[in-house]
């Protein structure tokens, strides 16, 4: 079943274009069966690094936020990245849809490590990311949990279905 998360009205990436009129509006989904976050995104032109391709901070940006969702899910608590490396594989197209996934590889403790990957509309793998992240305390996550913006339907990280350190 696919569940989407809330949103943080001020983010760059999953804002309210409202109250952040530079956010690129992302929805990301969480997928139950393979516990994965998805998320789908069409770059335009204010998303260019160069001639019809996409700036390639912009897909770290959208990478960094599907794996931390990713974390969260696991650890119950939002999660802060240590670490994210970005591998490109070939040029994100402006105007051309891509697929973004990522998910869980191992957690210990506090710290928990992810993946994912961009895919064009066609399959093809246009980048790959590995990240670390560390989770913070429960009630400091509960308390950022009160600026997010919650949607009917969307899926809790934070009430107690992730793992925990």
């Amino acid at each position: 079943m696919r569940r989407p998360f809330p949103t943080y009205p001020p983010c760059p990436i999953c804002g309210d274009p409202a109250v952040n009129h530079a956010t690129l509006g992302m929805r990301w989904w969480w997928e139950e069966e393979t516990r994965q976050v998805g998320g789908r995104f069409v770059p335009g032109a204010g998303h260019a690094g160069y001639s019809d391709r996409l700036h390639g901070g912009i897909l770290l940006a959208l990478f960094d936020e599907a794996l931390a969702w990713a974390c969260a899910m696991e650890r119950g608590s939002f999660c802060y990245t240590g670490e994210l490396t970005v591998r490109f594989h070939r040029a994100s197209r402006l105007g051309s849809a891509m697929e973004l996934a990522a998910w869980v590889v191992t957690a210990r403790g506090r710290y928990v490590r992810a993946q994912g990957q961009a895919l064009s509309a066609d399959g093809a793998l246009l980048a790959t990311a590995t990240g670390t992240y560390a989770a913070l305390d429960r009630n400091e996550s509960l308390q950022l949990r009160c600026a997010l913006r919650f949607h009917p339907g969307d899926v809790d990280p934070f009430a107690g279905g992730g793992k925990g350190p």
